[in-house]
């Protein structure tokens, strides 16, 4: 004789079914989703500006606020160790860096490659990491908004460079890279829409 499970079993283990089952979603989702090279990655996120106007509309110094608003979603992530979010977060970090160098017209190809050399993986706290990120960022920012930049294209590649570095090693401690974050950011805002509010992209919801 066949027992089947009583109404107070299954209100247990409903929620450990539905658990597995978004599991198993998830993972085929990451399977069907394509792997890009940096490379491959970041004209597809200028094209993907470009539709959106972001060129168009916004400025360096906007794109540079946008990046410090991500930095600081990465500070936040790392003090709270939360692996998905840090990984959510070092991407938006770099797609917006890949606008910014755009604007600037400053190829970023070569500077993620300069900033992968010889990582740094010493084990600190994540947060301390994010923190030096955010005093070259904040750098930059100020050096932008005074248009105090001369020597641009070596200013901005060295700068850029020494935030990307930092980035790469928080990534490495988390068992992952770079290329691995940017896929991620790519997959969650390559079809999103939105519009420029306020000298910012805002979201449909």
């Amino acid at each position: 004789m066949v027992r089947l499970p009583t109404n107070a079993q299954l209100k247990h283990q409903l929620p450990l079914l539905l658990y597995g089952y978004e599991r198993r979603i998830k993972k085929a989702k990451q399977m069907n989703t394509q792997n890009l090279t940096i490379q491959e990655l970041v004209p597809l996120i200028h094209q993907w500006a470009k539709e959106r106007e972001i060129y168009e509309q916004l400025t360096p110094f906007d794109e540079l606020l946008k990046t410090h608003e991500e930095v600081g979603e990465l500070i936040k992530a790392c003090y709270d160790n939360d692996r998905p979010a840090i990984q959510d977060a070092i991407g938006d970090v770099m797609v917006t860096l890949i606008n910014y160098c755009y604007f600037k017209e400053v190829d970023f190809i070569p500077i993620i490659r300069k900033s992968l050399e010889r990582p740094n993986t010493t084990r600190v706290s994540l947060w301390f990491i994010a923190l030096q990120v955010n005093r070259t960022l904040n750098s930059l920012i100020f050096d932008e908004a005074k248009s105090n930049i001369y020597d641009a294209l070596e200013y901005i590649s060295f700068t850029v460079c020494y935030i990307l570095r930092p980035l790469n090693s928080i990534a490495l401690l988390e068992d992952s890279t770079l290329e691995e974050c940017l896929n991620i950011a790519y997959n969650e805002i390559k079809n999103r829409t939105g519009r420029i509010i306020n000298r910012k992209f805002v979201k449909d919801e």
